[in-house]
């Protein structure tokens, strides 16, 4: 799926068009909101004794426009322009996940209609690795460097929420973290990313199964998967290890006939990791300028 540079590359100008007036801070926390469950997801797959299924189906759930809203509305709530930040960071957690659609990325995809449906949306249209994710990459580089100073001059538009709304936001948050535990039978059924197939050993022979982004060894034949679990693969095979995405079904319970393959490169995760540190970047530059040039007013966050 995109990365968060070539997320950037798109929606900023995009919304430079159509939100004029608004922080564009707003829309670059808005490009993210979408990615955190997977971000959480990949620290969180080194605390030990953490179930693989149950985290990537909690990550998956979150990262739904419905409980994208929740967190939107959470932060909007700290800001002098509510409901305007809300729809800013609503539209672009909706742009975000489109966009994420329209990649290639096998086992994956993004879901718009939870809680009303589990399946998953892809557009199927290029690889991460296609010339036009590079293009939008750089388009997001330059976009940050060409606009970097205009933004984090801009006003944040922070305000101390009162009692009452904190207490609102509290509970959107505490949705937000739990709510996703509610439709577990839900996503498993609908069997998002092959966790149902996965789960039952004994039943797998014979099943359709994608496996996106695994470790994938040329020496061993074998592939590992999200679950830590290695797959023993037949087939057509790339000539050298790396992560691989395949496509194919099982012919015993750990081992699968491959139909199709795809190599992926590290560039993704590296351009998206320089993009959350460049917002992150931006957003201190921001506060920092406002605590340094802004005399507090009532109602202001200090």
């Amino acid at each position: 799926m995109p990365n968060t540079l070539a997320h950037i590359g798109i929606q900023g100008p995009l919304n430079s068009l159509l939100w004029k007036g608004t922080s564009p801070q707003w829309m670059l926390l808005g490009c993210t909101i979408p990615d955190i469950p997977w971000i959480a997801q990949r620290v969180l797959q080194l605390v030990p004794g953490i179930d693989p299924y149950t985290l990537r189906l909690y990550s998956l759930n979150q990262a739904s426009l419905f409980f994208c809203l929740f967190l939107a509305a959470a932060l909007a709530l700290t800001t002098r322009s509510p409901l305007r930040i809300f729809l800013l960071l609503g539209f672009n957690s909706l742009l975000h996940l489109l966009l994420d659609a329209t990649q290639i990325k096998w086992a994956n995809g993004v879901h718009l209609l939870v809680p009303f449906s589990w399946s998953l949306l892809r557009f199927d249209w290029f690889w991460p690795e296609h010339l036009a994710s590079y293009a939008a990459t750089l388009a997001g580089l330059l976009f940050l460097a060409w606009n970097w100073r205009k933004i984090a001059a801009t006003d944040l538009q922070l305000a101390r929420p009162q009692a009452g709304k904190i207490i609102l936001i509290l509970c959107l948050l505490f949705f937000y973290g739990t709510g996703p535990f509610l439709f577990f039978k839900q996503s498993l059924q609908a069997d998002n990313h092959f966790c149902r197939t996965l789960m039952n050993p004994t039943a797998r022979i014979g099943k359709k199964i994608e496996l996106d982004r695994g470790v994938f060894s040329l020496e061993k034949k074998n592939i590992r998967a999200f679950t830590g679990e290695t797959f023993t693969l037949n087939g057509p095979l790339p000539e050298t290890s790396g992560l691989l995405s395949v496509q194919g079904h099982f012919i015993d319970a750990g081992t699968i006939q491959v139909t199709a393959f795809h190599r992926h490169n590290q560039y993704r995760a590296q351009a998206a990791s320089l993009g959350l540190l460049l917002i992150a970047a931006l957003w201190a530059h921001s506060l920092i300028l406002r605590h340094q040039t802004n005399t507090p007013q009532q109602g202001d966050l200090p």
